[in-house]
Parts: structure tokens; sequence; C-alpha cells
């Protein structure tokens, strides 16, 4: 006897190549998750695939294949850690032109950027970034996200910076993809103070951050 099965109970192909797809990559974001955690915790010396294979349940096969080996690993991981940080800044500077009041208040605003910029948390971010870029430049797939990654960043903030301009914020005089350009650099450019023995405190380096960033404004106060 043949039993009819009704057809909307039975995937079509390509739907159930996409449930295949979305099953693979939540199990890809349970691997990158918990090599996070490792870096944090212990840096890269404390990742180790079989570990995270027991602790997420995927198959140590599984992530050779998708990862290839452990520093493939590690280099995904760590560009997961660096992609999620420009946007919290974007998104208080967008925040910040949605509500500027007037240029005292939105000064204001920019100074609270420049202090979470300068936050000794950070630090870590901009390490992550400075080890990635040197991956980048001899993994040739690392280097198409990153470029991707570094686009978009500056493109966000190229719409922002012409967005306060429209708003009679920002110097209408200047090029505001070379003014996105300066904000990014001087966010991360401070990765050098990582090397140094005697680094700024992070007040000092607020102030000037907010120095900064104030020169691209109207009238900077």
């Amino acid at each position: 006897m043949t039993v009819s099965i009704p057809e909307r109970l039975i995937p079509a192909k390509e739907n159930r190549q996409r449930s295949e797809q979305d099953r693979a990559l939540k199990k890809i974001d349970l691997v990158i998750e918990a090599t996070i955690e490792k870096l944090k915790v212990s840096g890269e010396t404390g990742v180790n695939i079989k570990d995270i294979a027991a602790e997420t349940g995927v198959s140590y096969g599984a992530i050779y294949h998708h990862f290839k080996d452990r520093d493939g690993l590690i280099r995904a991981a760590q560009f997961e850690r660096l992609r999620n940080q420009p946007g919290l800044d974007l998104a208080a500077l967008a925040k910040a032109l949605d509500n500027p009041g007037d240029l005292v208040d939105f000064v204001g605003q920019i100074q609270a950027i420049a202090d979470a910029i300068a936050d000794p948390e950070r630090a870590k971010v901009r390490l992550v970034r400075s080890s990635v870029m040197t991956s980048a430049v001899s993994h040739p797939e690392l280097h198409e996200a990153f470029t991707a990654l570094e686009t978009s960043v500056v493109d966000e903030l190229h719409g922002l910076v012409a967005r306060a301009q429209e708003l009679g914020i920002a110097d209408p005089n200047m090029d505001p993809r070379a003014a996105a350009v300066y904000l990014e650099a001087l966010s991360y450019g401070i990765v050098l103070m990582e090397f140094m023995e005697n680094p700024p405190s992070r007040e000092a380096l607020s102030a000037v951050l907010f120095r900064g960033f104030a020169a691209l404004l109207k009238n900077p106060s």
C-alpha cells in the first residue's frame, strides 16, 4: 500500500539545502563563540580544537573541514571579535546625529565617544586588529574579508560625516570620505600605546581624541 504524504510536509530540495546550511552555520557560530572565549581567557595558546569540539558538540573533523586547521579557526574567531566592535562606535555616532541638540550637546556626546575609545579594554580589540591585518597579508581569504570589513566601516562613517555636514555640524569644506578614513585611523592607530613603556593616561588620551574629532566640526569649541 502506498501512503500519500502531503507535499507541504516534504521540504523542497532548495528548502532542505537551506535547512542544512542553517544547521551548518549554527555549528560554525558555536565553534567561533567557544574559540573567542578561549582567546579572551588564555590567548591563542588556549585554543585546542579537541577541547572546542567537546564543548560544542561539533565533531573534530567538521571543525577541520570548515576551518582547515587551528590557525584558520583562530583567524576566523579573531576576525569575528574585530567585526563586532566598529558597529558600537558607529551606532553611538549615529545616535548623536539623531539627537544633536545644539552644538554644545553634540560636543558632549562626541566627548563620550572619545572616552569609550580611550577605555583600556579597547586595547584588546586594537591588538586583535593588528593581528588580523598581519595575518591578512599572507592569507587571501582573510585579506578579502578584512578589506570588505574596513570598506564597510569607512562607507558608514562617510555617510555619517556627510549627514553631519548636512546638519551644519561638520565642516562643509572637507571631503567626507577622507574625514571617515581620518576617524578610523584615530580610533585604531592608538594601538601603538600597547608597545610603550609609559603610555598616556586614559583621561589625557580621551582629551586628545576629542580634539581630533572636534577638528572636523564646523565651529569646534
